[in-house]
């Protein structure tokens, strides 16, 4: 009887505990635990060429940069007829800088209302005014067979039979000329001009498209920073693709298989013009200071490129043209955006000055390495200089 009893109490414990359970789960049964919100990936994808399409048209315009390129490598072949032997005027220069109606005066093989010299400060179209007037002379003295030497302007032959025209001082009129509106002009348009806060700072319209076009403002200004640099959409590193490389893409190009260069900028152009397309301002930043860092690099390194070269040559002819190559890069550094460069104006001149020499007859393997161990320090190269 008392088992009985024990067992019944254990049976009704046992059952009020279970029913207890029962109606707890049944009471709290439509009540779901929060569950905790996965974060969404902050993913930026770096594009894999310079290629940006809107409405299923492309929203990328340099047109304008496409012909002052294409006005330089044309003034560059007048200046190869100065090279070869004959008189060059420096009224056809003059026009061919100003772009005089719209061709050159005649002397371009295409139209366009662009032109070089309005793109360059008004001291610099003053220097290459007179570069021009200077080549005039010394080419109606190349004409008579005048050969250059110390103190006398004319032709030298390079050890490959090709002549040049130099000043009295030994400087390629080719070459600074050339290399000189790729910096004074490009270099200085690209980082003083359209990655400024002027053209694609937070004030630039960057919402509406420009009338009639597939591009906003912002887009536009940021495209042209990339015509300037004369490289083909789909640029890269070990670069083996069809597209002519042109003006300082070509020189990224010559540095690339030592440092890369080819990328480094590339890089930070395509995830630029990302960033504005998806209004990613800290990117865009970022990629604008990675290109004025990048820019300088390139140029310092095709500086210690010429001036590498220039040592090992015995010909007279070449190491003129080496180091007129050499003055010019050299020279493009005062072009460096004030706000990102690591070399001023005056640290330039006393490279120009002091280390290469306005006389180029003049000057020395050891000032020449004093050039190359500054720049080297000053831009992180001091690991591949000998091999730039």
């Amino acid at each position: 009887m008392k088992k009985t009893l024990y067992h019944l109490l254990l049976l009704f414990v046992s059952t009020t505990v279970l029913l207890n359970s029962a109606c707890s789960d049944d009471d709290n049964a439509d009540i779901q635990p929060t569950p905790t919100p996965i974060p969404v990936p902050d993913v930026f994808h770096t594009p894999t060429e310079y290629s940006f399409i809107r409405n299923g048209l492309s929203s990328v315009d340099y047109q304008g940069q496409t012909d002052r390129l294409n006005q330089l490598s044309e003034i560059k072949a007048m200046l190869g007829q100065a090279d070869a032997g004959n008189v060059v005027s420096a009224q056809t220069l003059k026009d061919m800088f100003a772009n005089v109606n719209n061709n050159g005066n005649g002397h371009f093989s295409f139209s366009s209302n662009k032109q070089l010299k309005n793109k360059t400060f008004v001291l610099d179209q003053q220097y290459f005014e007179a570069l021009f007037d200077t080549l005039e002379i010394a080419s109606k003295e190349g004409a008579r067979g005048k050969i250059a030497s110390k103190g006398v302007a004319g032709l030298a032959t390079r050890p490959s039979g090709k002549t040049i025209l130099l000043d009295k001082n030994g400087r390629e009129f080719t070459q600074l000329i050339e290399k000189g509106l790729m910096g004074a002009t490009f270099y200085h348009q690209i980082v003083n001009n359209y990655l400024t806060d002027a053209l694609i700072g937070d004030a630039v319209n960057n919402t509406d498209l420009e009338s009639g076009k597939n591009f906003t403002e912002m887009e536009h200004h940021f495209d042209e920073a990339f015509g300037y640099f004369g490289a083909p959409i789909d640029f890269k590193s070990n670069y083996s693709g069809t597209t002519a490389v042109r003006f300082w893409a070509n020189y990224s190009n010559i540095a690339d298989p030592h440092i890369q260069m080819n990328d480094r900028l590339m890089n930070a152009y395509k995830r630029g013009r990302a960033a504005i397309v998806q209004n990613r301002k800290g990117i865009k930043d970022q990629e604008v200071d990675n290109l004025n860092k990048e820019f300088e690099v390139l140029v310092a390194a095709t500086a210690i490129h010429y001036a590498n070269a220039s040592k090992q040559e015995a010909s007279d002819a070449e190491r003129m043209h080496l180091l007129s190559e050499c003055y010019a890069f050299t020279q493009a550094l005062r072009y460096s955006n004030a706000l990102h460069r690591k070399i001023n104006h005056t640290e330039v001149d006393d490279l120009l000055k002091s280390k290469i020499g306005y006389n180029l007859w003049l000057t020395t393997k050891a000032d020449l390495n004093l050039l190359i161990d500054q720049l080297a320090s000053t831009y992180g190269l001091i690991e591949v200089k000998n091999e730039l």
